[in-house]
């Protein structure tokens, strides 16, 4: 049980994933004859699944973890921005009540400063 595949790969899901015919899927692959991409959908003993550098290519091309591990990932896993660095370009609800009010605490403290000759 714990060698069986865990996972049978939809070559025509995989094929809509990447844009690829079968035949450039098997290429990319480095496989000769692209029938036998069918064993990747195919249980053990006949079975086959792709090598790492073939799912890294495969991803490269738009491939989902979900069609090629049966994984939903972005279900399990939070996206980070790109660059985490650069501003959150969504536009401010400036109705919102938590920003009307973090704008009157900040208004207030900068009162308080001018009471006290702090600029």
């Amino acid at each position: 049980m714990e060698n069986d595949f865990l996972h049978k790969i939809s070559i025509e899901k995989l094929s809509k994933d990447t844009g690829l015919p079968v035949e450039e899927i098997a290429k990319l692959a480095g496989i000769a004859e692209a029938r036998n991409l069918g064993k990747w959908a195919q249980e053990k003993p006949n079975g086959s699944r792709p090598n790492y550098n073939a799912i890294v290519r495969l991803l490269q091309k738009g491939a989902t973890v979900e069609t090629l591990f049966g994984v939903d990932y972005a279900a399990t896993h939070q996206l980070t921005p790109a660059n985490p660095s650069e501003p959150d370009n969504t536009p401010i609800d400036y109705q919102d009540p938590k920003f009307l009010a973090a704008l009157e605490k900040g208004m207030a403290i900068i009162e308080e400063r001018k009471k006290q000759g702090i600029k």
